[in-house]
């Protein structure tokens, strides 16, 4: 399984009982209270239920959607600047990454640890006693959801990109373990799979969970349309372009999803319509953290540390009139609020943006929007076998929230997708998309204070080197070249 120590696995199944009722866990390092058996967790149907919540919980984790990841998709690109004093942060936007980089390892551990989770409860939960088949499989396929939510970050992460146009993608990916560790003892030497066989289980469990849940999700629970909507996404990146607009067009027209009438209503609303689905924070998880959005995010006098702020270019490429990129829209400046009908505000000299706001860092952080689905959609048609005139259409609906008029008539091909491409860029701003589209496209990845062209070794991050140490299937060549 990779970078892990017994430590970590006895963490990962203390966690599955406890975790699932305690704050969000900012450490790197963690000790257990106390070792569950396995056999006391799923002994009825409501400690499998409770070991799913700590699945759930385990995505809170600063390695995973509670901090690094999420801003360094944008802070490592074109869309946000890091001015902070955080010397791995530094390194991460200069390009200069290590194999021991502590932010690099957290992101590692934390996903291993919620694959481990849901590795347990995929295992045990069909022999609980007492439950019947319609509980297992609402519990196993969002437990599939999230490991595949899992893997996907770590193969986008940590390996080159899948080319769709290659015949084979054999490239290294990363550890496949599928199945829990119980043990002091696991067995858990394995080498790096590969690019095509981590999206083929990625692909494996996302179809399995459409197959087993129901239609409805909570937002912040997997049901069938979240499953759908993230395979849409695993689509886009695989190249299976009417595949792509094909399922983000059910989950466009599933209820009760729809697009918000206003940009800010998603940040405004942790109930919008427009989340198909987000992990949930409050002040309670993110209680004494350093490592949330919002930490980063608000400036100094408002609650936050204050180092983050959108690039200069962000705001200067972008169209005259973009709610998403114009600080003239911001309103008064009240901590916890949206500030204005814009995605930006100007305070203290500097530009801020309106996503992180609340200053007891409990902003939910959105992973799929139905926003996102207008724009895969648009991309697969555009891409693909459909019309560039429906493309437009998709992407128009984007434009028009944002304040901006619709493209040409005449706008198709290349130029199209590249407009689709600009539009991601505004539209998933501050949510750490950014890098992995750059990534995906073969395109120039620029931050504030580095460049990286195609072909560059720090285009994807080093495996840890205490991840190769630990396991016997591994040595030196088994890390990404330059590292």
């Amino acid at each position: 399984m990779g970078y892990s120590t017994v430590k970590s696995f006895l963490v990962a199944l203390a966690a599955v009982g406890l975790l699932g009722l305690t704050a969000c866990d900012q450490t790197v390092d963690r000790q257990p209270e106390q070792e569950i058996p396995i056999d006391q967790i799923f002994q009825d149907v409501s400690g499998a239920q409770s070991a799913l919540t700590g699945a759930y919980d385990g995505l809170q984790s600063d390695g995973v959607y509670g901090g690094f990841p999420v801003m360094a998709g944008d802070f490592t690109a074109d869309v946000a600047n890091f001015s902070g004093s955080f010397t791995t942060w530094q390194q991460a936007q200069a390009f200069n990454v290590s194999s021991t980089h502590g932010p690099t390892e957290n992101l590692w551990q934390d996903h291993y640890n919620v694959i481990n989770r849901v590795n347990l409860i995929i295992d045990n939960t069909p022999d609980v006693e007492g439950i019947t088949q319609e509980e297992v499989d609402d519990i196993v396929g969002q437990a599939k959801f999230i490991r595949a939510l899992a893997y996907f970050n770590l193969v986008r992460w940590f390996a080159q990109p899948y080319d769709p146009e290659a015949g084979t993608n054999d490239q290294p990916g990363v550890i496949l373990q599928t199945t829990g560790v119980a043990s002091t003892d696991p067995e858990f030497n394995k080498p790096r799979a590969s690019v095509e066989e981590i999206y083929t289980q990625i692909r494996n469990d996302l179809t399995d969970a459409i197959s087993r849940l129901e239609i409805k999700g909570a937002r912040k629970r997997a049901g069938q349309s979240v499953a759908k909507a993230l395979l849409a996404k695993v689509d886009l990146y695989q190249g299976q372009w009417d595949d792509a607009a094909e399922r983000a067009g059910e989950v466009i027209s599933q209820d009760p999803f729809s697009l918000s009438s206003s940009i800010t209503e998603p940040y405004r609303n942790e109930l919008s319509t427009e989340i198909v689905f987000e992990v949930s924070f409050s002040a309670i998880d993110n209680s004494g953290t350093n490592a949330f959005m919002s930490s980063f995010y608000l400036p100094g006098d408002l609650g936050g540390r204050g180092d983050l702020n959108p690039l200069g270019q962000f705001t200067t490429s972008a169209e005259s009139g973009d709610l998403r990129a114009d600080p003239s829209t911001a309103g008064p400046t009240e901590s916890g609020e949206i500030n204005g009908n814009g995605l930006l505000y100007s305070y203290d000299g500097n530009l801020w943006t309106n996503k992180w706001t609340q200053d007891s860092f409990g902003d939910d952080m959105p992973v799929l929007r139905v926003a996102e689905m207008y724009l895969i959609r648009a991309e697969g048609l555009a891409r693909g076998s459909g019309s560039a005139a429906d493309a437009r259409e998709d992407v128009n609906a984007i434009r028009n929230r944002a304040g901006l008029d619709d493209v040409s008539s005449s706008l198709s091909g290349q130029d199209l997708i590249d407009e689709i491409i600009t539009q991601r860029r505004y539209e998933l701003a501050f949510e750490g998309d950014r890098r992995h589209d750059l990534q995906r496209l073969g395109r120039t990845i620029n931050s504030g204070t580095g460049t990286l062209q195609p072909g560059d070794s720090q285009r994807i991050l080093p495996i840890p080197n205490r991840a190769i140490q630990v396991n016997d299937a591994l040595d030196q060549s088994s890390q990404n070249p330059g590292y």
